[in-house]
């Protein structure tokens, strides 16, 4: 009678300890995170740029890259004519100031994305 009695009191004394959650430990709160109402939804911040300004600004961007290809092809036609025609200078201009104009777009576009 002796030994299953201690056989018994060793597995019990060897069984790990088991507890069950109850209701009331999952709503303790603690910390920082421990107010009464749930936490507010912040509202994310409204896109700087409208969807139209962010097109005109990919527009603006490809409209100079394309423009600096086409300034590259007249200088290089200039060069190989041995120096710039009056129709060269001409292109020229027209092109450097379609550039300029639509670099402000793209500064300006830039600047109010950056604030």
């Amino acid at each position: 009678m002796k030994l299953p009695l201690i056989a018994l009191l060793a597995v019990v004394l060897a069984a790990p300890v088991v507890t069950v959650p109850t209701a009331a430990d999952a709503q303790v709160r603690v910390g920082s995170g421990a107010r009464r109402d749930p936490p507010r939804r912040v509202r994310p911040p409204a896109p700087r740029l409208t969807p139209a300004e962010e097109d005109r600004l990919w527009d603006a961007q490809a409209e100079v890259n394309d423009l600096d290809t086409q300034i590259a092809a007249v200088n290089a036609l200039a060069a190989a004519a041995g120096g710039a025609t009056p129709e060269h200078q001409a292109t020229l201009a027209d092109l450097t100031s379609r550039r300029t104009a639509e670099q402000q777009v793209i500064d300006r576009l830039q600047a109010k994305l950056n604030r």
